[in-house]
């Protein structure tokens, strides 16, 4: 039995047989399903000894992946399995669709950085159909990463790569990569949580750099016959459970300010916790023309600068934030206040239920609505922290960053971004998507205009 975070000698050539494979892959899953609670069977390894041969010259592996695992709806096994992965495309409910969610043997591309590199979306596509291959879905990439970590000690692209993958997000095939121990080369300059499962969603058809590549995945020849069923397209996802239900003014309020106190909001302020507590304002009942629109409330606090407010509160700035210019306000009540305030925001997927870039909700705002700024996307985060957890994050539509070229010998061209809070490297981050348009993954942050001080 083989368990994560061991390491495995890489069978090669002589011991490249159908029967040594099978006997290592199985050894590998027994101790992966004791984690998930799976009993999993790796079925005979179905190519011959001189094709596996020949995939060792091609620079290719094997690797095997159980049909308990195989699809989008049954990812969050995998994530059980290596949970120091902590991406948002493990959540049960993920929208992270495979392009083909094939189970069983398959062969990969086994060099840490990836193939097809410079390549843009349709290039990419065009070469690996041409060698009669598949882009590698998600579930196939990670085990092919786990395999690559057990055999290697690296996983796959964590130096230098962010190859497309056989995956879809808000219809857009999308990038992919793991931490290393290292810092990857020309990547940002980020630094990496190992084992961390990076899944881009912000990807555009027509880009192409130095460090985009893609990942293929083929099928022993005795298998390629084999029907793929399709899978079902990733749910619907509306309201989460969190934010449920009539909440109960005081007892919210309570909850939100204890939360405040215990992430140090009092101390920076040099007040004890009752003064600190006194010094807040109470929710206001809710305007009864929010009903449906803002049915959140809460507790914005604004005598700590939104970077210390998201460094107590665990919110990491993401390092490429340094190449923008500083944000500007694009409305004027979005702007800094000098005393906390309490107010009533959009629940996710409330007021914007589909999908909405930025521009367009902005120009959808009424009267009585504005877009929240970076405090109060950090006040709504500590509010509600299980939506960052579950993979549904804000846009904060209340700022924007003004059009610049951005430095570093990054090639992204220069148009306004809205920054936005998501969940990167297993915790909340604030970064600002490279392409203002609709995700997913992405509700715009809204609130009603009233508020109370």
């Amino acid at each position: 039995m083989t368990l994560p975070g061991q390491t495995l000698d890489e069978p090669r050539g002589g011991d490249l047989t159908p029967d040594n494979l099978t006997d290592v892959h199985q050894r590998i899953w027994t101790g992966r399903g004791e984690i998930a609670g799976l009993r999993l069977v790796v079925p005979p390894c179905p190519y011959t000894a001189a094709e596996l041969t020949a995939l060792e010259r091609a620079g290719r592996r094997v690797g095997y992946l159980p049909p308990e695992a195989a699809t989008r709806a049954t990812r969050h096994v995998l994530g059980t399995i290596f949970p120091s992965m902590g991406c948002y495309s493990l959540q049960p409910d993920n929208e992270v669709e495979n392009l083909v969610s094939r189970a069983g043997w398959f062969d990969y591309e086994a060099a840490t950085d990836a193939p097809y590199p410079g390549t843009d979306e349709a290039e990419l596509l065009e070469q690996v159909r041409a060698a009669g291959r598949d882009l590698i879905s998600m579930n196939q990439y990670i085990v092919a990463a786990q395999d690559s970590r057990l055999f290697t000690g690296h996983y796959l692209d964590e130096r230098r790569t962010w190859p497309r993958i056989g995956i879809r997000v808000s219809g857009r095939i999308v990038c992919a990569r793991f931490d290393g121990d290292e810092m990857a080369e020309g990547l940002g300059d980020e630094p990496p949580v190992a084992g961390s499962l990076l899944t881009g969603y912000d990807l555009h058809p027509d880009f192409r750099a130095p460090y985009t590549g893609g990942r293929s995945a083929g099928v022993a020849r005795s298998e390629r016959t084999t029907r793929v069923e399709p899978e079902p397209p990733a749910p619907r996802r509306g309201i989460h459970p969190s934010q449920e239900g009539e909440p109960h003014l005081e007892a919210e309020w309570l909850r939100q300010v204890d939360g405040l106190v215990r992430a140090g909001f009092a101390a920076e302020l040099g007040m004890g916790a009752e003064e600190y507590t006194a010094t807040l304002p109470r929710f206001a009942a809710q305007p009864p023309q929010y009903r449906g629109r803002f049915d959140a409330p809460v507790v914005v606090e604004t005598r700590i600068p939104w970077e210390r407010q998201y460094e107590l509160l665990g919110i990491r700035v993401s390092p490429f934030m340094a190449l923008f210019p500083d944000p500007v306000a694009w409305h004027p009540d979005s702007a800094h206040r000098d005393v906390p305030y309490a107010a009533w925001f959009t629940r996710w997927g409330q007021r914007f239920e589909e999908p909405t870039a930025p521009d367009d909700a902005r120009a959808a705002l009424r009267p009585d609505e504005v877009g929240a700024n970076l405090q109060e996307g950090g006040a709504v985060l500590h509010a509600h922290p299980a939506l960052n957890a579950a993979a549904r994050f804000f846009d904060l539509v209340g700022f924007v960053f003004p059009a610049a070229e951005i430095g570093g010998g990054v090639p992204f061209e220069p148009i306004e971004r809205t920054p936005g809070i998501c969940r990167w490297r297993g915790r909340a981050e604030f970064a600002a998507n490279l392409y203002p348009l609709a995700f997913s993954v992405f509700r715009p942050l809204v609130r009603g205009r009233a508020t109370s001080s």
